[in-house]
């Protein structure tokens, strides 16, 4: 039998870092009402513009129905507008709002305080580190799935 300990305690690991990193923004984003997910909605729109349902979905880790539902909140909450093309019915765009824009404007302030406590505590060069290393680990398993989907 293959002891698997050792490996599978880095998705326990991964999933306690996410918290404790999400721990110092939650309290923050529960201030102006809104959850993580739609935060990173928000962020990614900011961010990139006009982004097709699809691409958005697979970029924020949230599946398809979930982000139908989170993006009809922010609909109402005058954040997010979809957007379809008159050539294709079946394509949704998405791009935040004035309003959407102006929440992230001013929020990143107060991300940006918060990243710099982060900073203090754990230093730039760590988290510069860290999140080289994620991302080189996120990639082996975007080259698996691509291989995998041919």
């Amino acid at each position: 039998m293959v002891n698997t300990s050792k490996y599978s305690s880095l998705n326990i690991v991964l999933i306690q870092t996410r918290e404790a990193l999400l721990s110092h923004f939650r309290p923050m984003l529960n201030d102006i009402g809104i959850t993580d997910q739609q935060w990173r909605i928000i962020r990614l729109l900011a961010e990139n513009g006009i982004m097709d349902f699809q691409d958005l979905a697979r970029q924020t880790c949230i599946l398809r129905p979930s982000l139908t539902g989170i993006l009809t909140r922010l609909e109402k909450l005058n954040y997010v507008v979809r957007l379809k093309p008159s050539n294709d019915q079946r394509r949704v765009f998405l791009k935040l709002t004035p309003t959407g824009e102006k929440l992230y404007e001013d929020f990143c302030v107060e991300v940006d305080a918060r990243y710099k406590v982060l900073e203090q505590r754990f230093t730039q060069e760590k988290l510069q580190q860290l999140g080289k290393l994620l991302k080189e680990f996120t990639n082996i398993a975007v080259d698996k799935e691509e291989k995998e989907a041919r």
